[in-house]
């Protein structure tokens, strides 16, 4: 790492002459000055930097030298390293037994800085990362997602493993003194602190979309619904602003995550739109048996019923549950008049039921899942 960073230099240069009654220069791996106390000699080559360069180590000029020396001042000159290279050089103008002390000092300072800022250039090139990796996902562009292959990598995100998008849209009207990226960022950094397996980004000046690595308990997925629940209350009650929180469908691939991403765009839009007071937290799970009513959702509902359906084929090559159900639903839920009707006992029809029920998680018996069921039925 080259020290390039003129304004860091002059940052460093200005802070430690606040205290310091000494001139100092810090100069590049060059040996020519980018700042200095007397503004005159900055783009000029210091020797004595040059000198404590190649030594690789302090270069100190006494008086007696200085004064046979043309140009050159008495001080010392510190090697400024970051991450065991070194990257430029402190001067300090002065007898070396009064300014050696205050040379390592301003060194070890300097470096402090240097790895802040290398930090901090870090921490937004991550952000940076990260937004481009989540706008390729939920928009779908399969090109910038090869090209940020290692970035992905990197942040350790799975290709094939259960996952969901959630949005979180801010409310600003209620906080308007405050300012809205603060806010948001604090929203990020909670989120971070409470979905460990996640990635969340700013897409918008209200908007936060998070990608949750879901975790298997017990051999299920566990219950992302308390976890957004969770997450809700924590922004109203730590940070003191409400938020709309809308989850989209659980995707094995992540090449998946913009349909999971649509889903939550309608189920956010038709929960503000149902419960505008009543709940800050829309479920897709919850609401998408009524969402199917809906003219404004997407074509998520032709991919539900349909994968409801090939569920049910893959498991009934000789047709028997399908043909179990379209009766059931003509006979109204009445087992003996189906039980009629296919010439089987009212056992034999339960044992299919159950069946249709493991295959699909879906419960005939249930009036809402049978919904679900007769409607994939009826469009494949």
């Amino acid at each position: 790492m080259e020290f390039s960073s003129t304004k860091l230099a002059k940052i460093i240069v200005e802070r430690t002459m606040n205290v310091v009654s000494y001139n100092i220069i810090i100069t590049n791996t060059l040996g020519i000055i980018i700042a200095s106390g007397d503004t005159d000699r900055i783009g000029s080559i210091h020797a004595e930097a040059i000198i404590s360069l190649k030594r690789k180590s302090e270069f100190n000029v006494s008086e007696n030298q200085s004064k046979k020396l043309s140009g050159v001042y008495s001080g010392t000159n510190q090697v400024i390293e970051f991450q065991n290279r070194i990257i430029g050089v402190i001067g300090i103008t002065g007898r070396p037994k009064d300014v050696l002390g205050y040379g390592k000092l301003i060194k070890m300072t300097a470096e402090m800085m240097i790895e802040q800022e290398h930090l901090l250039m870090e921490s937004e090139s991550s952000k940076k990362m990260k937004q481009e990796i989540m706008l390729a996902l939920i928009y779908n562009k399969q090109d910038s997602l090869i090209l940020l292959n290692k970035y992905i990598k990197k942040f350790e995100i799975p290709y094939y493993h259960p996952m969901i998008i959630s949005i979180i849209e801010v409310n600003f009207k209620d906080d308007s003194n405050r300012g809205d990226l603060k806010v948001l960022n604090a929203i990020i950094n909670l989120l971070e602190g409470t979905f460990m397996e996640s990635l969340a980004v700013i897409i918008d000046s209200k908007t936060i979309v998070v990608l949750h690595k879901c975790i298997h308990i017990n051999n299920a997925i566990e219950d992302y619904s308390e976890k957004v629940k969770e997450i809700n209350k924590k922004i109203c009650n730590h940070i003191g602003i409400t938020v709309k929180i809308s989850t989209g469908k659980i995707y094995d691939k992540l090449n998946d995550m913009y349909k999971s991403f649509n889903i939550a765009k309608d189920t956010l839009l038709f929960g503000k739109k149902i419960y505008p007071n009543d709940d800050n937290a829309y479920i897709f799970d919850s609401l998408k048996c009524m969402m199917l009513f809906s003219q404004k959702s997407g074509k998520w509902k032709i991919n539900e019923l349909e994968d409801i359906y090939q569920q049910i084929a893959l498991n009934d090559k000789d047709g028997v549950l399908r043909e179990t159900l379209k009766v059931l639903i003509e006979e109204n839920g009445e087992l003996n008049n189906v039980s009629s009707r296919l010439f089987i006992h009212r056992n034999t029809i339960r044992y299919r039921l159950n069946n249709i029920h493991k295959i699909t998680n879906r419960n005939p018996r249930n009036y809402i899942d049978l919904f679900w069921l007769y409607s994939a039925m009826i469009n494949f």
